[in-house]
């Protein structure tokens, strides 16, 4: 064999060689799941600065760090964030837009309101919100208003929804179609009332548009029964961060030991999906 030939065959093999590993890392990076967690909040609350220890954590300030901090160490690529108690929200939502924009690659805002205290006022705002500060969905505790659903469904975003009982929310959401709901707490937040579980799931499998969120539920039975009984699709990975731990909340979807094609849509493909991310 010429010299030439010879050292033009070392020099491909070596290419080669050295083009495996950089093959093999792209192909894991392709491959690993993206986590977003999808219920977690963040700023001040009504009782910000009073300086009272007795006061409700959820009342006070989250600090975006800590959200931050613990997702570092889970590898949570995402979160959703929205505001913690406040009367009204339009100050505490363009507080979360400039989160979002301040971390652009780690949260997605969505709005909150109350329906009673800012009732009528509701549709101005969140289009506001959606258009110029660029949060992604709505936040609420109790059932949508027929104001909130409208606007939901004009701006083409989804509902993140905590009702006192499931069934109160079902003519709602069953009346349109085309908004995806995001029922929180599999229906019932740190499993106070497992039956509401069991409503959450029955209710998903009827309903198209009804999907779950995974966050603070205690009974682990109950999430492993909404992943035998309903598809990937419906379930939606969320912690209720920052004081329901995120890294605990993740390691219980870990724990369902899904084939990895589900626990991709449950960890961040179902919520990215219904964001048109």
């Amino acid at each position: 064999m010429k010299r030439r030939s010879f050292c033009k065959g070392v020099l491909l093999s070596s290419s080669l060689y050295l083009a495996r590993p950089a093959r093999a890392a792209q192909s894991q990076r392709r491959q690993r799941i993206i986590v977003v967690d999808a219920h977690c909040h963040a700023g001040k609350g009504l009782n910000h600065d009073k300086n009272d220890p007795m006061s409700d954590p959820w009342t006070t300030y989250n600090d975006p760090m800590w959200t931050l901090r613990r997702a570092d160490e889970v590898r949570i690529d995402k979160t959703i964030i929205f505001p913690i108690s406040n009367r009204t929200y339009e100050t505490a939502n363009e507080e979360i837009a400039s989160y979002v924009r301040r971390w652009p690659d780690r949260f997605i805002g969505f709005a909150k309101h109350d329906g009673k205290t800012e009732a009528g006022k509701i549709r101005d705002m969140l289009r506001r919100e959606v258009r110029e500060l660029g949060l992604r969905g709505l936040k609420l505790h109790g059932v949508p208003t027929q104001e909130m659903t409208e606007a939901a469904a004009e701006l083409r975003i989804p509902i993140l929804y905590h009702p006192s009982r499931v069934h109160d929310s079902l003519d709602v959401v069953e009346s349109y179609p085309e908004v995806p709901f995001i029922l929180a707490h599999l229906g019932s937040f740190a499993s106070r009332d497992w039956k509401e579980h069991v409503r959450a799931v029955e209710a998903s499998k009827k309903l198209d548009n009804l999907y779950l969120d995974t966050s603070s539920v205690v009974f682990f039975g109950y999430l492993e029964r909404a992943a035998s009984e309903l598809p990937a699709e419906k379930l939606i990975f969320g912690s209720d961060g920052p004081l329901v731990d995120s890294r605990v909340e993740l390691h219980k979807i870990k724990l369902l030991r899904l084939p990895q094609a589900k626990e991709r849509l449950i960890l961040g493909g179902n919520i990215q999906r219904l964001l048109g991310t």
